[in-house]
């Protein structure tokens, strides 16, 4: 199978995006675009023939045409669809087994889990994307989320704001992520028999906790929240993260604190409360405990550091 590898800190330039429908007689003339064109079709399907190998895209599909590559239609058809025309200045084409590419993907994404949270400059060595060639994304929630960030980049793309060209890139970078986790994601489920329950239940929890951190957090607030036996939840989220629940909301609290110490002036005493301690005392000790020193130390640091 083909994929494009992608290097995600660069960011691709997209000369224009749109959406259009096409109606009977038209059929798209035979040429080389000399820039990557993305389609992703959203009604009808569109024949193309690239290179002599043919291709019918239907609702759902994603499909990348080649700079180097000749394209042409087949058929006149009806088709709805958004197109994205871009280059970028690391991507190459590859051949490779899809159950390989999905394995190391979501073995990237497991490590990702386990991961202490909010970690600074920490994935950037993680930069490639394993982009398909073509791929249907099956689940519609997908769907629409691929859908509403192309319509995104479109209307940054017609903006006249600055740097809207930079945003539109941004929006249409995520798109190419998202379509990779989609591919990683259905082909783990095809070879692997699906993924157990619990690990979509500990993605839950690590966002929700990721969002929720400042707020008053128990137990039985967890099992109100994910309709679950708290002890169940906190195994299984060790077992996929190898921290508990709450080692985890944590490590979470702490880079948020830290965060709140580099960049404000914040007391002490309304820090912790930002970050889910209402007591002060409390709050140094767990700092203390995490961190190596207490937050005024840590803030002292800081300045020797600047200085």
């Amino acid at each position: 199978m083909e994929f494009y590898r992608i290097n995600a800190q660069m960011l691709p330039k997209v000369n224009f995006v749109d959406e259009t429908e096409i109606r009977p007689p038209y059929v798209h003339r035979k040429r080389r675009a000399g820039e990557q064109i993305l389609y992703f079709i959203r009604h009808g399907e569109m024949h193309l023939l690239e290179d002599g190998k043919p291709l019918i895209l239907k609702p759902g599909d994603v499909c990348l045409l080649d700079k180097d590559r000749t394209h042409e239609g087949t058929k006149a058809t009806t088709c709805n669809y958004y197109y994205v025309h871009f280059m970028h200045g690391e991507m190459e084409l590859v051949d490779a087994k899809e159950e390989e590419v999905a394995r190391q993907q979501f073995e990237r994404r497991r490590k990702a889990m386990a991961k202490e949270p909010c970690e600074p400059y920490g994935s950037y060595d993680e930069s490639k994307i394993w982009l398909p060639k073509y791929w249907h994304i099956k689940k519609v929630t997908d769907q629409i989320h691929i859908d509403e960030l192309i319509k995104q980049a479109i209307a940054e793309d017609y903006s006249t704001f600055e740097n809207h060209k930079i945003l539109c890139a941004c929006r249409i970078q995520e798109a190419l992520i998202e379509i990779a986790r989609c591919f990683a994601t259905a082909e783990r489920e095809r070879t692997a028999g699906g993924f157990p329950e619990s690990y979509y239940k500990v993605q839950k929890i690590q966002e929700w906790l990721n969002a929720s951190y400042a707020a008053d957090i128990s137990g039985e607030r967890l099992e109100e929240e994910f309709d679950g036996n708290f002890d169940y939840m906190n195994r299984i989220f060790k077992r996929v993260t190898g921290q508990t629940i709450f080692q985890y909301l944590t490590a979470v609290r702490m880079e948020h604190a830290k965060r709140l110490i580099a960049q404000t002036t914040m007391h002490t005493g309304m820090i912790g409360q930002k970050v889910g301690y209402p007591d002060e005392y409390y709050f140094s000790k767990v700092f203390k405990r995490n961190v190596g020193m207490s937050p005024r130390a840590y803030a002292d640091s800081l300045s020797k550091n600047k200085s």
